[in-house]
């Protein structure tokens, strides 16, 4: 039977989750926001009609999933969108059991356009059984195999099975791919992790403690069904039935702990390595496949931009991927250009953005001519113009690459430095940060806010800056630099900032890139043509030679973006960010010499598009 809970109030497809500042939010404030990502909002009092399930997955484990239907459902064979969640699939009030609303609005406009829905808890989570050993476990992605297999035999099915989702259940929904399940025709990744260790945990080497320390904490309440924490309870799969599959996940690893531990890719976190953990070890699988994908990501989203160009470029799967200026969950408008310290819509708004997904399962699980084959690959925006392009490649065709040379006096230059002995010495300020609205807080559903006005930040780290730019310079790729340093201390970290300064002298943040210098040591990998690549591999990493002079290329992370005619560019270098990173080292501070003279060049290295 049904069960039907009535609806008390309209809901629409976009509403707000919360009206407070970044600043206001408490850890519980952020965790109950990133339940439902923006532009994945909980649509208050709307009408549910489902089913619960338990389907037997890997080894019997039973997994709890709800299969939404349509209001005034008859029973036909309709298509079935699957999110595979970590972050509880419904919930209820912990003191009546009363069903809360779990429906959201990319949920609603799904099931108003003829679509049934199955939300799945993973292994060792929610009404879950199991227990836990690591994130996108192996053992997760063939769980998804088991439930595709049961739902495509249900009556309500008509065999065509796509998935969505946002942050984990994003990736989910690629990973879903690469069980090479027949029934899967296509998914939306939206905001996804691609390479686990690099984004989002241990960027450029080092644990983004701002970051998973907050995410360890609220996966941890969730495990538990902290009520307290939670203000509601995880939805029992029969009502009358307690949740014994939470006695089991008291035996779930804290994720801190694990990353914490896992210092190299190729370390254990829990029962399987760093590298097992993403959609990047499944490459071949989810080529293979030939799944469809709509790929919905943000330029400062962590990395989540690199790994969907990553894709694009080396996965064959058929895709369309929209590259926004948004916050993680595509919730807020990010662009220093646009955005100081007060939240601003997103580009495109959160009910575009439901309507491309919806056009996207409409062609590829109906049939239906929705516009889509008329896309371009890729659409993204270029900030500074405050505009999207668009490309049926990547790179956009005609892409070059411009050197800048640090010099002398802070200038960055067109051409080498002619002197032999030119160094600067920058003793690293541990008081430097981005903040705590960045590109690595937003993946716990904070907007990105503050970064539109650098020149408080500059004056802490070293800076090079161009001569105010003679035409328009358009940037759109990964940048790379090379520095010659060498460093006072054997453990340290580098930090490189690129930004727009404009004629009035205010800089504004563009992007990032930073290296933990013990992984200096340069490898290969063909998806990284012509960018410095790093394995992050225990076996590759070593402490740096005292006052050695050392060669740091590294990436930074990829961007978009117009200088206008008269701006300068500014590259900024540092050795901390205090908010989002580990001190390094735990004590002491060093001092850093670049050197920029003809025998040591110290360059960065943009992706220019010519006019």
């Amino acid at each position: 039977m049904i069960r039907k809970y009535p609806a008390n109030r309209h809901c629409p497809y976009v509403r707000p989750v919360c009206n407070k500042t970044a600043e206001e939010m408490t850890i519980k404030n952020l965790c109950l926001a990133f339940l439902f990502l923006s532009t994945y909002q909980i649509c208050l009092g709307q009408a549910e009609n489902f089913k619960s399930y338990y389907v037997p997955a890997v080894g019997g484990t039973q997994l709890a999933v709800d299969v939404f239907f349509p209001e005034n459902y008859d029973g036909q064979k309709l298509p079935v969108l699957f999110e595979f969640t970590r972050y509880w699939r419904s919930r209820e009030d912990a003191q009546t059991g009363e069903p809360k609303p779990s429906l959201r609005s990319n949920d609603k406009l799904f099931l108003d356009n003829g679509y049934i829905l199955a939300k799945v808890d993973a292994r060792g989570t929610g009404a879950s059984y199991g227990v836990r050993t690591g994130e996108y476990t192996p053992t997760e992605v063939k769980d998804a195999y088991y439930v595709v297999d049961w739902m495509v035999n249900q009556k309500w099915s008509d065999g065509n099975v796509g998935a969505y989702g946002g942050s984990y259940s994003g990736t989910t929904a690629e990973l879903l791919c690469a069980t090479g399940h027949k029934a899967v025709k296509a998914v939306v990744p939206g905001w996804s992790d691609f390479n686990v260790y690099e984004s989002p945990i241990r960027p450029y080497g080092m644990l983004a403690t701002g970051f998973i320390s907050q995410w360890s904490q609220f996966v941890n309440w969730l495990d538990q069904n902290s009520t307290e924490n939670l203000g509601s309870s995880i939805r029992r799969v029969n009502e009358d039935i307690p949740i014994e599959g939470i006695q089991e996940h008291a035996h779930n690893p804290i994720v801190l702990e694990l990353a914490t531990q896992a210092k190299y890719r190729d370390s254990k976190f829990g029962d399987f390595k760093f590298e097992e953990l993403d959609p990047l070890f499944w490459k071949n699988e989810i080529s293979e496949s030939q799944v469809p994908m709509l790929v919905l990501t943000s330029w400062m989203d962590a990395g989540t931009a690199e790994g969907t160009l990553l894709r694009l470029e080396h996965f064959p799967n058929p895709q369309k991927v929209i590259l926004m200026p948004n916050s993680h969950g595509g919730g807020h408008h990010t662009s220093p250009f646009q955005v100081s310290d007060q939240l601003v819509p997103p580009v495109p708004s959160a009910k575009e953005q439901l309507q491309l997904q919806l056009d996207f399962f409409d062609f590829y699980l109906k049939g239906k001519r929705s516009g889509i084959e008329d896309w371009p690959t890729i659409r993204y925006y270029n900030f500074g113009e405050e505009t999207f392009k668009e490309s049926d490649t990547w790179p956009p065709k005609g892409q070059q690459r411009v050197q800048y040379f640090l010099g002398s006096n802070g200038i960055l230059r067109t051409s080498v430095h002619d002197e032999a002995t030119g160094v600067d010495e920058y003793q690293v300020n541990f008081a430097v940060s981005t903040g705590t609205n960045n590109r690595w807080s937003t993946q716990m559903g904070k907007p990105i806010l503050n970064l539109d006005n650098r020149n408080a930040a500059d004056s802490l780290m070293l800076t090079y800056t161009t001569e105010p730019l003679r035409e328009d310079l358009q940037i759109t790729g990964t940048p790379y630099i090379t520095l010659h340093l060498s460093s006072t201390h054997k453990e340290g970290a580098i930090f490189v900032y690129l930004e727009d300064v404009d004629q009035n002298g205010r800089s504004r943040y563009i992007t990032e890139g930073g290296l933990l210098l013990e992984h200096r040591k340069l490898s290969t990998n063909d998806m990284y043509d012509g960018i410095p690549y790093h394995s992050f591999n225990e076996a590759d990493a070593s402490p740096m030679p005292v006052d050695q002079i050392q060669e740091i290329s590294m990436k930074l992370w990829p961007t978009s973006v117009l200088v206008k005619k008269g701006h300068s560019i500014r590259i900024a270098i540092s050795g901390a960010d205090k908010d989002t990173f580990d001190r390094v080292p735990a004590e002491g501070t060093p001092t850093l010499s670049i050197y920029r003279n003809k025998l040591n060049v110290s360059f960065i290295d943009l992706p220019v598009i010519p006019k």
